[in-house]
């Protein structure tokens, strides 16, 4: 298996776990900078570098860059291409010639399908797979102070600042608000809950790694996501694996999470629904009307490894299955692509 990447980050936890399974991994003296230096280094060495040519190329670049890669696919190989995020297919996302060499195109969800049918290539719906490695059966305990987390990336469109808009003004108490994630709404975040007085109840926890992720489950009791925008959040699949009840914003395919799930809420973006939301999950759980047994073998049933692994297999590993018979594209000419790059750009 071959790994490439223009741009990323040292100690990337991707990359880490990628070596850590003895996947190759490429990319360029330019990649935490990117841009076109790092594109243009990577169309010339990378023609040294890749020998082996492969069956499938899986990718979520769908600049023209893709168009060069395919030269490493097979004759007979497919190019399946796939977007993590909101359930809309931008006007500009795929460029026209990438959408020329798709064999496939893959989504989150089945509400996403429709929207991505202009493509002109067969979709699927495969969620992607979360890390719910050491997940314990949940055990049910008596709770006092509620401890409510929030698990993302500290970007506005995640919606901490409506959390901490709406934390001082819930009826839920005792209970704490661990904040989990970094990004660059860190110290305008921090800002924030010093000038509301918030930080006996609200805590910053920074970025969490994949090891970590059981002992915060375990701490945890109720997860809130307002986000503005989503496709299928990985955390929360990774809540509901952990036996942890979350409350989020309709927003995305996350409707489809709560569908015959008595065990979470997912409501409009509005901060009194969100709020009520909060509230009555806060019940339930001291209660223990809110189960964690219940929501794990949700999860197990509808998003568990063993039936996801096997729909991630069928896509990739039996692509003619999957996707049926490949469409015959022309191949373009390395210098050809090196013009366009140069001319036009990728996007």
């Amino acid at each position: 298996m071959l790994f490439v990447t223009r741009n990323s980050t040292e100690g990337v936890p991707v990359l880490e776990a990628l070596r850590n399974i003895r996947v190759r991994c490429l990319s360029t003296p330019f990649a935490n900078r990117g841009g076109r230096a790092s594109t243009l280094w990577s169309m010339v060495a990378w023609q040294t570098q890749i020998r082996d040519h492969v069956d499938v190329l899986y990718t979520f670049d769908t600049t023209w860059f893709t168009v060069f890669l395919s030269r490493f696919v097979k004759p007979g190989g497919y190019v399946i291409g796939t977007h993590a995020g909101p359930p809309n297919l931008e006007k500009e996302y795929v460029h026209p010639a990438t959408r020329h060499i798709l064999n496939g195109f893959l989504v989150e969800s089945a509400s996403q399908v429709e929207a991505y049918r202009s493509l002109g290539v067969p979709i699927g719906a495969i969620p992607h797979l979360a890390n719910v490695g050491g997940a314990p059966g949940w055990r049910q305990r008596k709770i006092d102070t509620l401890r409510v987390a929030f698990m993302g990336r500290l970007d506005r469109n995640k919606g901490m600042y409506r959390l901490l808009d709406i934390w001082p003004r819930l009826q839920i108490q005792p209970a704490t608000l661990d904040i989990y994630g970094d990004g660059r709404e860190r110290l305008g975040l921090e800002r924030e809950v010093r000038r509301l007085g918030l930080d006996e109840s609200i805590r910053l926890r920074g970025a969490w790694a994949s090891e970590e992720l059981p002992a915060i489950m375990d701490k945890t009791d109720l997860v809130v996501l307002p986000s503005e925008y989503e496709g299928v959040p990985l955390v929360l699949l990774e809540c509901m694996a952990f036996g942890v009840p979350f409350v989020a914003s309709d927003v995305g395919a996350i409707r489809s999470l709560a569908e015959d799930n008595p065990d979470v809420r997912v409501v409009p973006l509005a901060n009194r629904a969100i709020a009520s939301a909060i509230q009555e999950m806060a019940i339930g759980i001291r209660s223990g009307n809110i189960r964690g047994d219940r929501l794990q073998e949700y999860h197990r049933i509808r998003y568990g490894y063993e039936k996801l692994a096997r729909q991630w297999m069928s896509a990739l590993i039996e692509p003619e299955e999957f996707w049926g018979p490949k469409k015959h594209v022309k191949q373009l000419s390395l210098s050809r692509l090196l013009l366009q790059i140069v001319t036009r750009g990728f996007n």
